[in-house]
């Protein structure tokens, strides 16, 4: 019994020996494998080297579009009326004057521009005998020796058609709608029995300016000089300085004071500058 027990033990020792030997050899199979797949592919000769990235395409510039232009201008200014809001000459023009301006363009598209302005002037009065209804001396105050002045401005905006005339030039004609102010300066009546003054006065208009242009690139995309000359008609009846007024002279006495001249028209000469931008 001892013997048949030796037996069996000896066997199954065996067996398990047999069994790790062969799970031995199995797990070994793969490295060898591996070893051989490398072995065999450093012996094949390296494949054809990648080719060259293309060169990277050239840069292009965005394509440049005029927008929005800003500038200056001096301004020949005329103002054109003599004549009160009833019709009555008043014996008083207002002379011709050089004024300064700036103005302000956006293209709304190749072949139309907004425009914007606004312009100021002060004129000298040139006065006949007995203006104002007065047989005195009529001059500024308080600058005894000057002429009277009168201070205006024209406020608006216009809708310009434009026609390029190349790369750097172009033309335009314009229609708008603007706001004239005038301020007459408090002047002084010298006569026999004494000076007295006479009081400030304003009167605004609605215009209508119709005006032609040209301008040219001086450093193109940068700088443009530009000329215009306009006309406006000046609608409404002014204000107060349209109309009869009143003083009181040097000795207490109310006396009437005649009308200033009502503006009909104007016309505008400007030279200006304008930076593209």
């Amino acid at each position: 019994m001892r013997t048949a027990r030796a037996r069996v033990g000896r066997g199954t020792a065996a067996c398990a020996v047999a069994l790790a030997c062969a799970s031995t050899a199995h797990a070994e199979e793969p490295s060898s494998a591996a070893t051989s797949k490398d072995a065999a592919s450093a012996e094949q000769p390296p494949g054809p080297p990648r080719p060259p990235l293309p060169p990277a395409p050239p840069r292009t510039r965005l394509p440049w579009a005029r927008h929005i232009e800003v500038g200056a201008d001096i301004a020949l200014v005329n103002r054109i009326g003599s004549n009160d809001d009833a019709g009555q000459p008043t014996g008083i023009r207002l002379k011709p004057a050089v004024g300064v301006g700036v103005h302000a363009r956006w293209e709304i598209f190749d072949y139309l521009r907004f425009s914007a302005f606004f312009v100021h002037s002060e004129h000298e009065l040139a006065l006949q005998a007995g203006a104002l209804a007065q047989p005195g001396l009529i001059t500024a105050e308080p600058r005894e020796d000057g002429a009277p002045t009168v201070r205006t401005l024209a406020l608006g905006a216009r809708l310009a058609p434009t026609l390029p005339l190349g790369e750097r030039a172009r033309s335009w004609l314009s229609v708008g709608v603007g706001y004239d102010r005038f301020d007459f300066d408090r002047m002084r009546v010298s006569d026999p029995g004494g000076a007295f003054t006479v009081r400030e006065r304003g009167a605004s208009y609605v215009e209508i300016p119709l005006g032609l242009g040209v301008s040219f690139d001086v450093i193109r995309r940068w700088l443009t000089i530009e000329l215009e000359t306009s006309g406006a008609f000046l609608l409404g009846r002014g204000g107060d300085a349209t109309r009869e007024g009143q003083a009181i002279d040097a000795q207490g006495r109310r006396r009437t004071v005649g009308a200033l001249p009502q503006a009909r028209g104007s016309f505008v000469q400007t030279l200006g500058f304008s930076l593209v931008l």
